[in-house]
């Protein structure tokens, strides 16, 4: 079977297995940010794993997903203040839990990101805040916990971390030396490197290292408490639930990086 012919299989079993709700009452406001191969845009329109997956829900499901480019810095605060009804991609957050409701769809590791440093890399925050000598990028609203946090807040006080507002202003920094290393889903940041035609040579000096504080975490939706009605959140719950579960993400992911790169730092729900 061919892929257009699979996609569109898949289109008709969600179809089928939506056919029992009613689609959204209304068109769903998802604003996003670029972000290596998950999102991405030409001009207006939107690609990446993302996108491409709510087109396909919204085909499916009877939803009109529309989404808009913002910058990452706006996203929270948009979620926050009921200007967006669905934070996407996202990972789980008690911060974001009085907002949103939280859909899993996939299992996330962060890991400490370098490129081609020599020697030992730390093994945990603890070890990293310890070395004076190094210096992090991250991403701001990137959060992977309250270690993370923690740490992060640790090294900001000892103005030693950087903080860009996208994952290619981190491999810039990285690759000008003005930090040593990142913190954050390796699969991100080389599917960033991908994308960015200037950056992609350095796909091949990444070192990935994990950090004991931080374990595999879930990734996925968050359904906004103040503006969606119980009718479409249940609803999209459903939808997304059901997307997790048909593996449809998972293929998205392994069709777009490249074979074993993702190993060790995304996975399927179990």
């Amino acid at each position: 079977m061919n892929t257009t012919l699979k996609a569109c299989w898949w289109v008709v079993c969600m179809l089928a297995a939506a056919a029992a709700e009613a689609g959204c009452s209304r068109p769903i406001s998802v604003p996003m940010a670029p972000v290596g191969l998950s999102v991405s845009f030409d001009g207006d329109r939107s690609g990446g794993i993302y996108p491409t997956l709510l087109r396909e829900l919204g085909a499916a499901s009877g939803c009109e997903f529309q989404i808009q480019r913002v910058p990452r810095a706006r996203l929270q605060r948009m979620f926050d203040t009921g200007q967006a009804d669905l934070l996407m991609p996202a990972s789980a957050a008690p911060s974001r839990d009085r907002e949103g409701e939280f859909v899993p769809l996939l299992q996330v590791r962060a890991s400490l990101v370098t490129l081609a440093r020599d020697g030992p890399l730390p093994r945990s925050l603890a070890e990293l805040a310890t070395q004076p000598h190094l210096k992090l990028a991250v991403v701001r609203g990137f959060t992977y916990g309250p270690a993370y946090e923690s740490t992060l807040a640790a090294l900001r006080q000892q103005k030693r971390l950087v903080e860009e507002s996208s994952v290619a202003g981190v491999a810039r920094a990285l690759r000008q030396g003005l930090a040593h290393g990142t913190v954050m889903t390796a699969s991100i940041f080389m599917g960033t490197l991908l994308q960015e035609a200037e950056l992609t040579p350095l796909a091949q000096q990444m070192r990935v290292e994990p950090l004991d504080e931080l374990g595999w975490s879930e990734s996925g939706v968050y359904l906004s408490r103040r503006t969606l009605n119980e009718a479409d959140r249940r609803h999209l719950r459903q939808v997304f639930s059901q997307a997790a579960r048909s593996g449809r993400i998972w293929q998205l992911l392994n069709d777009s990086h490249p074979p074993g790169s993702l190993s060790g730092s995304i996975k399927p729900l179990p």
